[in-house]
């Protein structure tokens, strides 16, 4: 909810996708996510957390919400993309990535992700913020408690090939640090 101008950050994010074709959106809130429930209103479907379950916590429990296909992203994150294309152009899990430019988490080998690993810094390319998932890989998560979806469900899929990949641009905006967040709101406002 932090302000670009005089609009909520993640209004921007959630137009991005209407824009290009997009018409249910599901929210993953945690803390504070009446703010964003009351500033959406009923326009949108939420999986709030009562506790803090990590994004594989927060995703099994939103699955009842999520169909058997799903475009997943950060809501910390915009990009000028056209992610309707991205899920007709793939009809499996798929990884968005760019080249790294001082850290990555992801190799990939010809149209696969083959290794996707947070911890491994020297890796050539880094996860875009947005992937499509089958239902099926929440059931790659443990049944209970807190997790990583990217730090179970990414590496078991590239572990078995079936993660494939796209590679972006590295156009997009971003407020998870204050230098960020000044560098988007020059961009934006």
């Amino acid at each position: 909810m932090v302000r670009i101008g005089n609009r909520p950050f993640l209004e921007l994010v959630i137009e991005s996708f209407r824009e290009h074709g997009f018409e249910r959106f599901v929210l993953l809130t945690g803390y504070r996510g009446e703010v964003i429930e009351k500033y959406f209103g009923a326009r949108i479907e939420y999986s709030r957390e009562s506790t803090p379950l990590g994004t594989g916590g927060a995703i099994r429990e939103a699955r009842h919400l999520l169909g058997d296909r799903f475009l997943l992203t950060y809501g910390d994150v915009l990009r000028p993309f056209d992610y309707d294309r991205f899920v007709r152009a793939h009809d499996e899990p798929c990884l968005a990535a760019y080249r790294r430019i001082s850290i990555g988490n992801t190799e990939i080998e010809g149209d696969r992700v083959i290794r996707f690993d947070k911890r491994a810094p020297e890796l050539p390319y880094i996860d875009a913020g947005f992937s499509l998932m089958d239902a099926s890989a929440i059931d790659l998560l443990p049944q209970r408690g807190p997790c990583s979806f990217e730090e179970i469900v990414f590496p078991a899929l590239a572990n078995r090939r079936r993660l494939a990949a796209e590679i972006v641009d590295h156009d997009f905006y971003e407020i998870g640090t204050p230098e960020e967040l000044a560098k988007t709101r020059a961009a934006l406002a």
